[in-house]
């Protein structure tokens, strides 16, 4: 699904009814949320950085307990970057959304053509500068296949809900 088809369907929500998206490994200042005009969009570390949580060392709900307040302060439609990197994240936050009659509408992530550009460019990396790097053979393909298969969990996850995954 398209950012275009994403609008189509917007235009079928009742107008009091506030969307959330959230985001995967994307800030909101990429240039394919720029037709999102009428989003408030914050990056997650942004709100960390407001409630003074340390996302290394502070506890996982916490973070999203800090991502709730935030939401029902804000007014309109919301995207919110970088604010999930695994299916644990979105239990965790769709737990705390649920107890305060929030919900993810869709989840913005890295299409698979950006994601094997970037393997691309990571091989070309390796195959440039190996001999002043600490890879081993192979590492650059095992942490793209570790994405792969955390992607594909969260994909998984969302199957038969009414969250909406789209690849930018």
């Amino acid at each position: 699904m398209k950012i275009l088809d994403f609008f189509r369907t917007r235009e079928n929500q009742s107008s009091d009814q506030k969307i959330i998206c959230l985001t995967v490994n994307l800030p909101v200042n990429e240039s394919v949320f720029d037709d999102l005009v009428d989003f408030c969009k914050i990056n997650i570390h942004e709100i960390n950085e407001k409630y003074n949580f340390d996302s290394y060392t502070g506890e996982r709900i916490k973070k999203y307990e800090n991502l709730v307040k935030e939401i029902k302060k804000l007014e309109g439609d919301i995207l919110i970057g970088n604010a999930a990197y695994n299916v644990e994240d979105f239990k965790v936050c769709n737990s705390l959304f649920a107890k305060n009659n929030l919900q993810i509408k869709t989840v913005f992530i890295r299409s698979e053509e950006r994601r094997n550009a970037d393997l691309n460019e990571g091989q070309q990396l390796y195959r440039d500068h190996n001999r002043w790097i600490d890879f081993y053979p192979g590492q650059i393909e095992d942490v793209h296949q570790k994405n792969e298969d955390n992607l594909k969990e969260i994909i998984d996850y969302f199957q038969g809900s009414d969250t909406i995954l789209i690849g930018v």
